[in-house]
């Protein structure tokens, strides 16, 4: 049986509790994992193992202890493979996600097919082929948008499951190097085994460690795999421009400088550091490409000056860049020294003009 984990600090939850991401609850087939007030929660030996939740997951915080969605794409493209099936070391097709997809079938050199033939057996299918169907609708929307001739399709093969035979360690093969390493692994899957099974409710703590990963800005692998995968894409003679709603996975942003209170939450709280400034805080930058559209940067704005742009340039894959989405006129605030972004009037920041007006709202001094 597969183990789930969860990198706490990966989680869009544990920096920001006004975060309303809930994917991997919606996703789950077996309605294990629980959100509540932003602490995470599942049993694991309810867990089914099919890694639906990583692939949905904006930051990539689960992982299947037997899974790697990364190493199943290099694997699948190495041998020239063109069926997707969860008869051969894939745990359902729902741990793919689409950018996963996406990339699998820019970069195979000929036509993939996704098999589904499984599901009209499968128990979590009810919950799962929905998702599939919609994951591979999305791709083939995108491919056909960004004019390349690849396409998945959804087909229900006979595909016999693989039995992968194991070998058995002899007492010379134990004492070398190479079994005393397969020995550990074995070790380690019978821990994650028992672990697998226990029936408690599993929470997690922010520890020391977590803070500090948490600081720094990464991208989750499956976004990599598809820049790389973009660049042995055919530029298209058209840069279409697309809904919103018809991609999950990134966006465009607009900002309205009018309301915007440069409190720099938004690019502080951002995990991959799609939104940045300068040392002054004097402007905000977006990066479209660095977007995981996990909506923790619109969560923490107060004013609602951050929203979504209703549509998105498919440019952005081909010929991407940095978007200023606004500039400040940075000044120091007589009353305590700092930087602020200046609107007019007094030279005060908005911190110490809050003071300044609760002190005349006491004194009575309109």
């Amino acid at each position: 049986m597969s183990l789930l984990t969860l990198d706490i600090s990966k989680c869009v939850h544990t920096s920001n509790k006004f975060a309303i991401c809930d994917k991997c609850v919606t996703v789950c087939p077996v309605e294990t994992i629980k959100i509540d007030e932003g602490v995470i929660s599942f049993v694991p030996s309810e867990c089914v193992g099919c890694g639906g939740c990583d692939a949905v997951c904006p930051t990539a915080a689960y992982e299947l202890d037997d899974f790697k969605p990364i190493n199943y794409v290099f694997n699948f493209l190495e041998n020239d493979l063109d069926v997707i099936t969860c008869k051969n070391e894939l745990p359902c097709i729902a741990a793919l996600s689409v950018e996963e997809l996406l990339s699998m079938a820019l970069i195979s050199p000929q036509s993939i097919t996704a098999d589904i033939g499984a599901c009209k057996e499968c128990p979590i299918a009810a919950k799962n082929l929905p998702i599939i169907q919609e994951r591979v609708e999305e791709v083939n929307f995108l491919l056909e948008a960004m004019e390349q001739n690849s396409f998945i399709a959804l087909k229900e093969l006979d595909i016999k499951e693989e039995i992968v035979q194991t070998d058995t360690l002899s007492r010379r093969k134990l004492l070398s190097k190479d079994g005393l390493k397969k020995a550990v692994s074995i070790k380690q899957q019978f821990e994650n085994e028992v672990e697998s099974t226990d029936t408690t409710l599993k929470t997690h703590e922010v520890t020391s460690a977590d803070i500090v990963k948490i600081k720094q800005k990464n991208l989750p692998d499956r976004r990599s795999l598809l820049l790389m995968a973009m660049k042995r894409a055919e530029v298209p003679e058209t840069f279409h421009t697309i809904s919103i709603e018809d991609i999950s996975f990134i966006s465009q942003k607009d900002l309205d400088e009018s309301s915007c209170t440069n409190c720099q939450m938004c690019y502080r709280i951002c995990p991959t550091g799609a939104l940045s400034s300068d040392g002054r805080g004097s402007v905000i930058n977006f990066n479209p490409l660095s977007c995981v559209q996990c909506h923790s940067c619109h969560d923490v704005c107060e004013p609602d000056s951050l929203t979504l742009r209703k549509t998105f340039a498919l440019s952005n894959f081909f010929e991407p860049k940095v978007e200023t989405l606004v500039r400040f006129d940075i000044k120091r605030c007589d009353e305590c020294g700092n930087f602020f972004a200046y609107h007019g009037g007094e030279m005060l920041c908005r911190r110490c003009q809050i003071e300044e007006d609760e002190a005349k709202e006491l004194w009575g001094i309109k």
